[in-house]
């Protein structure tokens, strides 16, 4: 007798609650698990979209809590793919009810959010996934099994850069979209813990040749700012030292100009330099002469991380998942020790920001932003390091025995 298919629930039907039905809907067949129930609020429901999830044998709640109760014992898990500051009340939630929970990136907005979700992971006893998916792409694994079997030699600094363009509708799209905050909740919404967050779980998974490990943050420099009118960043240049020494730096902009170019990944160990890009292409350049490549990556990251947490869930094995939340504190960890190192995200001054109507669609662009991002990333330097002239310096903030958000922030 064949494996029984294994149950999912989804809180949420659009935006990445939709891209989570949708991949389990596509590769459920041959991966043995089911779209068994969404929770779609009331006033997020489409026309005939309750009425289609029921034809399809789908069960639909209204709030994610009510789902979370009724399935208690009949769902083998629950995907929470929500707004930033409910990441940390619904998986509590979940895990509460003894559901596994794969939960979307970024895992919160502070380090303390981390701490109590952990906590209930531990009391529950179950599995809590997150969403880093491209942990499980070919290239990044491919890299990381290079670290671990010495080839690559030790890890000394790594850059990331990016132009990823957000027109203003994206802004719109929530109530928490370019947030500090929402309510009391914090949300730090941007590039840095939103849109390109992945960057930066690569570069600290990438920053050791330990298995199932994000690198330690020790300290964090970081310069945030925003050419919208928004109390959060849009914009960003962030240094990361580990505890055991290695260089990351992230250098970003939503509000670029021309195409989304990037994000590329430059990593510089004792034996060799790597190129990485966006679409797992992968070039290593070895000391002693020879090349290594990877034309790009095979399955899609998001299915294989699906394929990743049902292979674990029917194990019934943390151990098997490419990321868990233990992984994400230091992501969130760096997070806010670049927020604490900025004290502030700063406007950028009127006299540098032009508009546009071009695509992605209507959104400010910075003068001059594309040239600086590349720049800063191939040098490995924050902008006030290379004479911006609206750039200010900021200090790094050492992260020893750092437990809760805010410290400096906003004070």
């Amino acid at each position: 007798m064949g494996e029984r298919t294994l149950r999912y629930a989804v809180v949420g039907a659009g935006g990445h609650g939709g891209v989570h039905i949708r991949q389990i809907q596509q590769h459920g067949g041959r991966l043995g698990c089911e779209l068994s129930a969404v929770a779609i609020r009331p006033q997020d429901r489409k026309p005939g979209q309750v009425k289609a999830f029921r034809d399809a044998g789908v069960e639909v709640f209204p709030d994610a809590v009510a789902m979370f109760d009724a399935l208690a014992g009949r769902a083998d898990a629950v995907f929470i793919p929500t707004s930033i500051y409910s990441h940390c009340t619904l998986t509590c939630a979940a895990l509460g009810r003894g559901h596994n929970v794969y939960l979307e990136k970024p895992p919160a907005g502070t380090v303390q959010e981390i701490d109590r979700m952990l906590a209930a992971v531990a009391d529950s006893g179950r599995i809590c996934c997150l969403g880093f998916q491209a942990i499980s792409s070919e290239s990044i694994r491919w890299l990381k099994s290079r670290l671990a079997d010495g080839s690559l030699g030790s890890v000394r600094r790594l850059r990331t850069w990016a132009c990823w363009p957000r027109p203003d509708a994206y802004y719109a799209r929530n109530e928490w979209a370019g947030h500090l905050k929402v309510g009391d909740a914090w949300v730090l919404d941007g590039p840095t813990n939103n849109a390109l967050a992945h960057e930066i779980a690569n570069m600290l998974y990438l920053a050791t040749p330990a298995e199932r490990t994000f690198a330690t943050p020790r300290t964090v420099r970081a310069e945030l700012y925003h050419a919208r009118d928004i109390p959060s960043e849009d914009t960003s240049a962030v240094r990361i030292v580990t505890t055991d020494g290695v260089e990351a730096v992230f250098v970003a902009s939503h509000c670029t100009a021309g195409a989304q170019t990037g994000p590329w990944i430059e990593m510089e160990c004792s034996r060799a330099t790597v190129h990485w890009r966006n679409d797992g292409r992968t070039a290593i350049d070895y000391d002693d002469g020879r090349e290594e490549t990877l034309d790009r990556d095979g399955e899609d990251s998001a299915a294989a991380a699906l394929a990743n947490f049902t292979q674990a869930v029917r194990a019934d094995d943390a151990e098997a998942l490419d990321c868990d939340l233990t992984m994400g504190r230091n992501f969130t960890l760096a997070l806010n020790g670049a927020f604490e190192s900025a004290g502030a995200t700063r406007a950028i001054p009127g006299e540098y920001v032009s508009h546009t109507d071009e695509a992605p669609g209507p959104h400010p662009v910075i003068a001059g932003i594309n040239d600086l991002i590349e720049r800063c990333g191939r040098e490995g330097k924050l902008y006030s390091e290379v004479g911006c002239a609206w750039a200010t310096a900021t200090e790094p903030f050492d992260l020893s025995g750092y437990a809760g958000f805010p410290q400096r922030f906003g004070a």
